[in-house]
């Protein structure tokens, strides 16, 4: 057993001087790691001589080897890198365009559509979020992400976040947000970079399924006797050279709602 042990260390000591003087990698140098195990393949040999004989020690030697690469090739794959990534860009947003009755809202959930890959959603990035006001002379920033930039309308302090994540809901992932207080003509914007490998970068979308040109929303809020305004959009670019084309374009318009309802969102044809 003790035998045993000494060939392999003295197996293993040529792949360890050369993963430290290496420049790079050893598993990302084909040369480099074939010299190493070559050099391993010699020691282990050598080494065995002297307790195995020639063709006991020969044996050793390869088996040692052929372990080592089937190894390589399961867990470490060498020469295979990471997977290219294609970027997209994912943006939704809800409006408080006016009340019916009152204001301002309170305690508002929202669910947005989440982009899925087979009905599973990717590692998405905490999104950015941004508060606007849509004033007579245009759309105003308020702030992001907490940094208020100016307070418009009846806003006097900033917007809090209660509480944001992902959600498993009945018609699949959702980025969900609770906002403590929201305004009239106040808009509230998510966006955020997402990196998806190039294999399933074709998979990705905001569809209920990828060929069910339709998604959903929702919205909740205090007091539940207020009747209101609303407007939900989400959508999903793809960059393609140095421009984001976009490839999902979703919104929904909806007068005197009530709290508590979820919303079809419909496709905006390209232009």
């Amino acid at each position: 057993m003790l035998k045993a042990l000494i060939v392999v260390v003295a197996f293993l000591a040529p792949l360890a001087v050369a993963a430290g003087v290496s420049e790079e990698p050893v598993l990302e140098n084909p040369r480099t790691l074939a010299v190493a195990l070559g050099a391993a393949w010699l020691a282990a040999a050598l080494v065995g001589y002297g307790f195995y004989g020639g063709k006991r020690c020969i044996g050793a030697a390869t088996l040692l080897t052929v372990a080592a690469v089937v190894v390589l090739v399961a867990y470490a794959r060498p020469w295979v890198g990471e997977e290219e990534n294609v970027m997209f860009w994912y943006e939704a947003s809800f409006a408080y365009l006016g009340p019916v009755i009152g204001s301002p809202i309170e305690n508002v959930t929202l669910r947005f559509p989440c982009p899925t890959i087979e009905n599973r959603p990717p590692a998405i990035p905490v999104p950015s979020w941004a508060l606007y006001y849509q004033g007579e002379n245009g759309l105003s920033l308020q702030m992001t992400n907490q940094v208020i930039t100016q307070l418009m309308g009846d806003r006097t302090s900033a917007l809090g976040i209660l509480a944001h994540g992902l959600e498993n809901t009945r018609y699949g992932a959702r980025i969900s947000y609770v906002l403590d207080e929201f305004y009239p003509r106040e808009i509230f914007l998510l966006t955020t970079f997402l990196p998806i490998p190039a294999s399933e970068s074709s998979k990705i979308t905001l569809s209920e399924e990828k060929d069910n040109l339709v998604t959903s929303a929702y919205c909740y809020y205090n007091p539940i006797e207020n009747l209101i305004n609303i407007s939900f959009s989400s959508r999903l670019s793809k960059r393609v050279d140095n421009n984001f084309v976009i490839i999902e374009n979703f919104s929904r318009l909806a007068e005197n709602v009530e709290p508590g309802w979820w919303w079809w969102l419909y496709p905006i044809p390209s232009q």
